[in-house]
């Protein structure tokens, strides 16, 4: 069965926060990846709790590299996510603020910060107008289950306020492709910036 992501981004975070059919953990090792036709992608991987060996298929809707800092672009439309559910996407935020604030290279403790942000943007894909999300934001029982348990952190208000709390965007962006040229250039080239 291929799942259908919006890009392979998508499919990489998806891995991320899918636990392992075998032992309830995880998260997926990206092994490699396959191009298996125009949009299908054929990704290998084990889970890093049991080393379960699994292989995903993904249909990809818009083209993005899945390795590579090429774009972090994770879903380009307006529309939530038929992939990760609301609660996947906030499970996520909080694993790689944790991430960006426990990793002591700085280039990756930023690129971390930025990929929640991003993470956060796809959480809030789901609400409409309401304060509260519906039904339909959550995929399985677990994430029902847990909305049920603690609707406060679900209120969209609350998200609003976390993601005004983070540099914007575009600043993100600027300081993780800074860092990158810093690391980058030659030992030689000290004098420009």
């Amino acid at each position: 069965m291929s799942l259908r992501a919006r890009t392979s981004n998508e499919a990489r975070f998806y891995m991320m926060v899918t636990p392992c059919p075998a032992c309830g953990k995880g998260p997926w090792v990206f092994e490699s990846a396959q191009q298996a036709g125009e949009k299908a992608l054929g990704v290998e991987a084990h889970c890093r709790a049991c080393l379960q060996a699994e292989v995903f298929s993904f249909e990809i809707e818009h083209d993005t590299p899945l390795t590579g800092s090429e774009s972090e672009t994770i879903n380009p439309t307006e529309q939530p996510s038929g992939l990760i559910d609301l609660a996947q996407w906030l499970s996520l935020f909080y694993l790689l603020l944790e991430r960006a604030a426990t990793e002591p290279d700085r280039l990756v403790s930023r690129q971390a910060s930025y990929q929640a942000a991003l993470c956060l943007g796809e959480a809030l894909k789901f609400y409409r107008d309401d304060e509260q999300p519906d039904e339909t934001a959550f995929f399985s029982d677990a994430s029902r289950e847990v909305f049920r348990e603690h609707p406060k952190d679900f209120s969209r208000r609350r998200l609003q306020d976390m993601r005004g709390k983070l540099p914007a965007m575009n600043v993100m962006s600027r300081r993780i492709d800074r860092d990158h040229w810093v690391r980058n250039r030659k030992w030689w080239q000290f004098w420009r910036r």
